[in-house]
């Protein structure tokens, strides 16, 4: 019923005085929140509901400008508690709540509030992936992309409201490394691959282009993700990411190729193998190719 409540809550104020300030915000949440109803009920659930029998929100002494922020408070509560309380932390659930919650976010106006908020949504995500670890599917792709699309998103809204890069916590990188794994293990150019499946997938009706803020978040998650696969797999990504660099014709994609193999030197137990491999590998008739196994050779 508290989902319920909250929606009852939200109609209510539509209609009355105090939600006169709000009106196309109040609109587009309602939008939002209809859309994320399978999070609290299933196809099969009966929705004809007393709604004379439901407590509803009081938001006389609330102030307009802090009406959002209730009702954000109130879906995410609502979420933990019908949802992730009953076993329900799928990855299409998760990603789904992030993405009504990012939609609630984005009726307020740019500026500190709005980022603080985008700001209280992770975090309150990092405390649900304590408690409801994000389940995925075997080879399960949208659903998890999904999640890290929104997550991607909210931090690009903090840093563009309040002027700095939010710093994510080890327990939602630890969520996304699965993800992130798979991509650098089955992809040939996985950053670039993320991007491109990013770009082309639904986007819940979020309207944004994929750019440099992305690039730059993406890459962070890759970067913790790799280095804690086992030190076998990243040796053999790495030789055949060198490989490919000798091989390909095209510069271009030679290029992909090396950007994806620059993620690691950081890796210091990686290191010393990427560098024994690059010596060992013969000198190619391209130019491009002899540069990146001397600068590989001499990390």
């Amino acid at each position: 019923m508290m989902f319920e409540s909250l929606v009852l809550s939200i109609q209510n104020l539509q209609k009355s005085k105090y939600g006169k300030g709000n009106k196309k915000k109040l609109a587009a949440i309602m939008h939002a929140l209809n859309r994320a109803r399978s999070l609290f009920y299933s196809d099969q659930q009966n929705l004809d509901i007393d709604s004379s029998s439901i407590k509803q929100i009081n938001f006389r002494n609330i102030k307009p400008e802090e009406q959002i922020q209730k009702i954000l408070d109130e879906f995410m509560d609502d979420f933990e508690k019908q949802c992730l309380g009953k076993n329900n932390g799928s990855a299409k659930n998760y990603s789904l709540f992030a993405v009504t919650s990012y939609k609630i976010i984005r009726t307020l106006d740019e500026g500190n509030k709005r980022g603080l908020l985008s700001a209280h949504a992770i975090n309150r995500l990092n405390k649900m992936f304590v408690k409801y670890p994000v389940k995925y599917r075997v080879q399960a792709i949208r659903d998890p992309l999904g999640l890290v699309f929104v997550i991607t998103e909210l931090a690009i809204d903090i840093e563009k409201n309040l002027g700095i890069p939010y710093e994510f916590d080890e327990i939602l990188l630890l969520q996304i490394m699965p993800l992130m794994q798979r991509y650098y293990i089955q992809s040939e150019n996985p950053f670039t691959q993320i991007l491109e499946d990013i770009s082309n997938m639904p986007k819940f009706k979020i309207n944004v282009q994929i750019g440099d803020n992305h690039k730059k978040i993406i890459k962070k998650f890759l970067d913790f993700s790799i280095v804690k696969l086992p030190l076998d797999d990243r040796i053999n990504k790495a030789r055949f990411l060198l490989e490919k660099i000798t091989s390909e014709e095209d510069d271009s994609l030679s290029l992909e190729y090396y950007n994806t193999l620059k993620i690691t030197y950081a890796d210091n137990q990686l290191r010393p193998h990427l560098t024994k491999i690059a010596k060992s590998m013969p000198k190619t008739t391209r130019r491009f190719a002899n540069t990146i196994l001397d600068e590989i050779s001499m990390l």
